[in-house]
């Protein structure tokens, strides 16, 4: 199937439409119709083509008097900023919006699609957008390059098709910036947004460039290895830039994801005198590894790497193989529970063992499973944990979750001269969804630097066991937040599984926890 070509017919099809107008008094109007193409162009209940013809009205009148376009210029573009709007009658805005070829209208359009795209909802538009921009990318001057950022932010929304590589927005950059690959585009993005067209105002829209340009890396770029080359061949004073430089120096990664990002510049505030220390820590544990513990390591396994160095310093000297064999040792004979509600028709059954998965889990991976499951079967852990999922079972507007830090690190300690600590966060009112859903509240990631890993709850019921394991929402948190994840599941009174997932797809049943062990 050509979906670009089916797509696409907005501006080639929808501009040779001919200028069809009834105009007031030469024939009587349809039912609701006034005439008046101001009021019918805003009214919901006309069929698409009917305000079309309104829309057209009064660009014709522009036409007739230059006064009239600002007013069709406004009328074009309230139509194209409204989502809701049908998509003919959308594209339909656009394509008259680009019969002003006047330098100042040029320059109005230019601004205004450099702030709808981003957004924008209905891929007919962002195809026919994207298009726009092709046509003009050879301009003189290159005044459409300011599209760039735009463009990014719009590549880096994941949607099931087009695949990325036919998506308009990639042919679209490619066209503004020839001889340049998309990482090199999307890292521009990321070094000087304001240059790559991010408006300087609201503030927000350089840091949401930012962070796009670092997702859609995260893409096409998933080991950071790319971005490791761009950054150390990069010549900008940009504080980003060093930050990123010197966690691949020093921690030995790279973010993957624009949420990585930000936890990465949360680790780095010196403000907060831990951060220092854990980070020369970090730094020291890190250096100490050999190549093939090193492979695979992302920002989620440094915490667990320093932990292991202070407190079970055998694992770190231990090799992959040594620490599958001791996982494995820990997990046989344990009662585990496969989630069996929200299975695809072809899953037989939850994948949920390390033998499922033992193959697409790296050195960090297996120690960060061995350290969280040290911390889990801690009685005072584990007290603390029910104590949260009452809470969370008498809450039926949302899910809870909270963090789990090594003891020094953060959280409140729950066991006198313990390792571990933990800390409940609950989802703001406004982002209460139900009783199935857990969104975390800002605070969580901005406090959680230092810390292990996430967890939520699955305690709808006492005997929640269909739910044993993480949903898909959840396994898209651990993907687009790099964290290691937890999920405890009640399975009866006084029983919960307990379930750890990484971003990769890996989960790993860990087997019960009981109340009072």
């Amino acid at each position: 199937m050509n979906r670009r070509i089916r797509t696409s017919v907005g501006l080639a099809a929808l501009s040779s439409l001919t200028l069809a107008i009834t105009l007031p008094g030469c024939a009587e109007h349809p039912k609701g119709v006034t005439g008046e193409p101001t009021i019918d162009l805003k009214n919901k209940d006309l069929q698409a083509n009917q305000r079309i013809i309104a829309l057209e009205t009064t660009w014709k009148e522009a036409a007739a008097d230059p006064a009239r376009l600002p007013a069709a210029r406004e009328s074009s573009k309230d139509i194209l900023w409204k989502g809701s709007a049908p998509q003919i009658l959308r594209q339909r805005a656009l394509a008259l919006l680009m019969t002003d070829a006047t330098p100042e209208g040029f320059a109005d359009t230019r601004k205004f699609l450099k702030l709808r795209l981003p957004t924008e909802t209905q891929w007919p538009v962002v195809v026919d957008i994207c298009k726009v921009i092709e046509q003009h990318a050879g301009d003189v001057g290159g005044a459409w390059k300011d599209q760039t950022a735009s463009l990014v932010r719009s590549y880096a929304r994941k949607v099931p098709v087009p695949p990325d590589e036919d998506r308009p927005e990639r042919s679209a950059l490619l066209l503004l910036h020839p001889g340049r690959d998309i990482s090199a585009i999307a890292f521009g993005v990321f070094v000087h947004p304001a240059e790559s067209g991010a408006p300087a105002h609201p503030d927000d829209f350089v840091e949401k460039s930012r962070q796009a340009a670092w997702d859609l890396m995260g893409r096409i770029d998933p080991d950071g290895s790319r971005r490791t080359a761009l950054a150390s061949g990069e010549s900008s004073d940009d504080p980003a830039v060093k930050e990123i430089n010197r966690c691949a120096r020093e921690l030995g990664v790279v973010p993957i994801t624009g949420s990585e990002l930000a936890w990465m510049h949360t680790i780095m505030d010196e403000k907060d005198k831990r951060n220092t220390v854990w980070w020369t820590a970090s730094a020291q544990a890190i250096a100490s590894l050999r190549p093939d513990q090193k492979s695979g390591l992302q920002l989620r396994h440094i915490e667990p790497v320093r932990w292991a160095s202070v407190n079970h310093s055998d694992w770190i000297s231990a090799g992959r193989e040594q620490l599958l064999t001791e996982l494995s040792t820990r997990l046989t004979g344990r009662r585990i529970w496969l989630k069996t509600e929200g299975l695809g028709q072809m899953d037989e059954k939850s994948k949920e063992t390390l033998k499922d998965w033992s193959a697409q889990l790296a050195w960090g991976d297996l120690l960060s499973i061995l350290v969280l499951d040290e911390a889990i079967h801690r009685p005072a852990v584990v007290a603390e944990l029910f104590k949260q999922a009452a809470q969370d079972m008498a809450d039926t507007t949302t899910e809870y979750g909270g963090v789990l830090w090594a003891a020094e690190q953060g959280g409140a300690e729950v066991e006198k001269n313990g390792k571990f600590a933990l800390r409940a966060y609950q989802p703001r009112t406004t982002q209460r969804k139900d009783d199935r859903t857990f969104i975390a509240p800002e605070e969580q990631f901005t406090d959680s630097g230092r810390s292990l890993a996430h967890y939520h709850f699955h305690v709808q019921s006492v005997n929640n066991r269909d739910y044993a394991g993480p949903g898909r929402g959840d396994m898209d948190y651990a993907a687009n937040h790099g964290r290691n994840c937890l999920v405890f599941t009640s399975i009866r009174e006084g029983a919960m599984d307990v379930d750890y997932y990484q971003r990769n797809g890996a989960v790993i049943d860990l087997g019960e926890i009981l109340v009072g062990n």
